[in-house]
């Protein structure tokens, strides 16, 4: 193989969601953007792999936690980088059954729901991308308490018709929703309590009982322990507030197919139309990456020259480390989880409610749901979403279930994870996959910014979401991150009379959902 040119505008490294809209975004605005990425599928950490295929990357990260010689010495930066960063990974064998469908699967490293409204919705609208993509509404939010899974109300109409909840109680929360989404930064409410835990400030504002608080606390604003800062947590709930009705009954969208990975590659088939130029697999693998005056130089297998361009766009996983201010990893670790079951899980079942008329029609059973599994006796918050057969993720008849909570660096993360596996569908999986995964927290991770580095010249380091809200921050966050690389290479405001992904005349249209 060998490039057309050896000189380009913009090298994009890497393909995941920020740096694909970053490529996307400087294609369309006339840069000559070359593409690579290492592995031989889009997406990077937020791709969609089949069943071999997340085999094959769990065994490339089976490793414990190390920075020692064993991980210096692996073949490029981004593989020593992926070895620190995720390790102990396992995964059963595949059955012959699995074997013969393994393809047939789309499984997200990187879970997460995007909100109706925020910076990835509006950035698929503007760019277009949309067309290339398909979501549906997530069905419902639920949360763990007394062995069973409880259905949190999604809105007005959802409280009142909730009978487990006395009249003076819903009341109480209808204050608090509302208190939520309006703009409560300068009520009096708030002033002076903007740091106290989330939990607490719900409880002594609005005198929400445990079970109502717990509700709002965990399925609302997302909080990941009762500690979280209010004021943050509110800014999320209020999100989520206003995210509803924008598509339907649900504040969040689910991406088909396993989510941000085919995000991902709908932007690199936008850039691919705007005049980008892809590599992918080990031909595209950077083997070396200098910084010289005027510009930035990739050396890789497939092209026999060095290749040259005034901006470099990367996350730090490609990079050498002599060029990462930040070697250490390890400040956050979580454990992960990732199964196939067979027995569809109990909390997807519905049933009409108990006062519904005979002949009226008993509602369809959920296909997509998030469970939500509130600290207890001191053991960390734990997440579940549950993704079926219409998310295109699996066959019919089976379902993916994506487990996560907080660990220790030396947790076993099956162990962990694997009870709350068991409470929601007691009859086991066919298939699971554990591991963990180690990152640095960022000082304000309760108010995550984005941000690109210039430093030096020319090469844009592209920041990775280490909050704690991955399922409803993670996707924003890469929208805005890849925004933001856009901007370090052209500088903000107009550019060559276009702004970013700016569409004439105001045009506006909807995401592409299926409901």
């Amino acid at each position: 193989m060998e490039l057309e040119s050896d000189k380009y505008d913009v090298i994009v490294l890497g393909t995941g969601l920020a740096e694909s809209i970053a490529a996307a975004a400087l294609a369309k605005a006339g840069k000559s953007v070359l593409h690579l990425d290492g592995n031989e599928y889009y997406g990077g950490d937020e791709a969609s792999l089949t069943l071999d295929e997340l085999a094959t990357w769990a065994q490339a990260r089976a490793g414990a936690p190390s920075t020692s010689s064993a991980a210096r010495s692996d073949s490029s930066d981004y593989l020593r980088a992926q070895r620190i960063r995720f390790t102990n990974a396992t995964t059963t064998a595949l059955t012959p059954a699995l074997q013969a469908n393994r393809r047939r699967y789309a499984i997200s490293l990187q879970p997460a729901l995007m909100p109706s409204r925020g910076a990835l919705v509006t950035t698929l609208i503007s760019s277009d991308v949309s067309k290339y993509v398909s979501f549906r509404l997530l069905d419902g939010v639920s949360i763990w308490e007394d062995g069973a899974a409880r259905r949190v109300p999604g809105g007005k109409e959802d409280v009142f018709q909730d009978k487990s909840v006395s009249l003076l109680d819903k009341r109480r929360l209808m204050k608090a929703l509302m208190f939520i989404g309006g703009e409560f930064e300068d009520e009096e409410q708030l002033k002076g309590h903007e740091q106290d835990g989330i939990l607490d400030f719900l409880t002594a504002a609005f005198a929400l009982p445990p079970r109502l608080a717990a509700a709002v606390t965990y399925a609302i604003a997302h909080a990941s322990s009762p500690a979280d800062p209010a004021l943050a947590s509110l800014v999320r709930a209020r999100r989520y507030l206003r995210s509803m009705g924008r598509y339907g009954p649900s504040a969040f969208l689910v991406g088909q197919y396993g989510g941000a990975g085919e995000v991902a590659q709908g932007y690199c088939r936008a850039c691919a139309v705007f005049g980008g130029t892809y590599v992918l697999g080990p031909e595209a693998m950077p083997e070396a990456i200098g910084v010289e005056d005027g510009g930035v130089t990739v050396k890789i297998p497939g092209h026999p020259r060095p290749l040259s361009a005034g901006h470099v766009v990367t996350s730090d996983d490609f990079l050498p480390p002599s060029l990462v201010p930040v070697a250490s990893y390890g400040t956050r670790t979580t454990a992960r989880g990732i199964a196939v079951v067979t027995s569809q899980p109990g909390v997807l079942k519905r049933a009409p409610p108990p006062d519904a008329d005979e002949d009226e029609a008993v509602p369809e059973d959920d296909d997509t749901g998030v469970v939500v599994f509130p600290p207890v006796d001191g053991a960390p918050l734990a997440r579940a979403l549950i993704m079926g057969e219409g998310t295109g993720s699996c066959p019919a008849g089976q379902w993916i279930v994506y487990l996560w909570t907080e660990a220790g660096v030396g947790d076993d993360a099956k162990a962990k994870l694997q009870p709350f596996l068991e409470r929601l569908v007691p009859g086991g999986a066919v298939f699971e996959s554990y591991y963990l995964e180690h990152t640095v927290e960022s000082a304000t991770a309760a108010a995550v910014t984005t941000s690109t580095s210039c430093s030096p010249p020319g090469l844009v380091r592209l920041e990775r979401y280490t909050g704690g809200q991955t399922l409803t921050e993670a996707l924003d966050f890469a929208a805005d991150a890849g925004r933001a690389a856009f901007d370090a290479v052209l500088g903000p405001g107009e550019h060559e009379g276009q702004g970013f992904f700016e569409k004439a005349g105001g045009d506006e249209e909807e995401a592409g959902d299926d409901e």
